[in-house]
């Protein structure tokens, strides 16, 4: 999606520029060159939670912005010395900046209003759900019963995700419990114990202000207020929301 965009854009620059062909592609390779590395800066691991797409994304609707801004520059400094179009008033180079300028107009405002959607909640924060490699794949003595990215919400863009996990040879919950902490641990997670239950935070990555991911989940067996009335006795469930 973001290199779809990223073509008109810089497509509509190179075409719509009075500069020449070859600022144009020159200004566009630029451009080009700074969604890559806005790319790299937004998914670069780092040890903390992956940012979402619309991390990066986003940069597009700058590029978009400062394209607009350098055509209104650029026909201000080179006027329109076209032949006529046949039968008409507008010089041929008239209509090509202004189909550019509608052009990148269109899609700055279809991004903008879509991210605004999307990546804007009722307080201000930006949050994304949590991802099933937050915690997948899980060793070969574990195995996942379900998983549910968003199993419980409410306003705001809050999700909570739930993974029932159970050990994968019927070893006991205690056993489970163990096994899974050292798994949470070693991707990352900073799991200690807090009265019966294990919590751990991580950070989020990216460009933008993004929530932390917090994590829990019960040593022992879970009180009957938020116990899955479908899941197995031994089994444990992972708890993680972007609050």
């Amino acid at each position: 999606m973001a290199a779809i965009c990223g073509l008109i854009v810089v497509g509509a620059w190179a075409w719509g520029t009075r500069s020449g062909r070859a600022v144009g592609v020159a200004v566009g390779v630029v451009f080009v060159a700074g969604q890559a590395a806005a790319f790299a800066v937004s998914q670069w691991p780092r040890s903390l939670v992956a940012a979402a797409w619309l991390d990066w994304f986003a940069v597009w609707l700058l590029v978009g912005v400062v394209c607009l801004a350098a055509l209104v520059i650029d026909r201000s400094v080179h006027p329109f010395a076209s032949p006529r179009l046949a039968g008409g008033n507008l010089t041929a180079g008239k209509v090509q900046w202004v189909a550019s300028m509608a052009t990148l107009a269109t899609v700055v405002l279809l991004c903008g209003r879509g991210l605004g959607v999307v990546g804007y909640d009722g307080d201000g924060r930006l949050r994304f759900s949590a991802r099933d490699d937050e915690v997948l794949p899980l060793p070969a003595s574990l195995r996942l019963v379900s998983a549910d990215t968003c199993a419980d919400g409410g306003s705001s863009g809050n999700c909570t995700a739930e993974f029932v996990v159970m050990a994968a040879d019927d070893a006991d919950r205690t056993t489970t419990v163990t096994r899974l902490v050292e798994h949470l641990r070693g991707r990352g997670w900073p799991l200690q114990p807090d009265h019966g239950v294990y919590r751990g935070s991580r950070e989020t990555g990216g460009i933008l202000n993004w929530t932390a991911h917090q994590m829990w989940l019960y040593a022992d067996v879970e009180p009957a207020s938020v116990l899955r009335p479908a899941s197995p006795p031994d089994a444990v469930v992972i708890y993680i929301d972007n609050l």
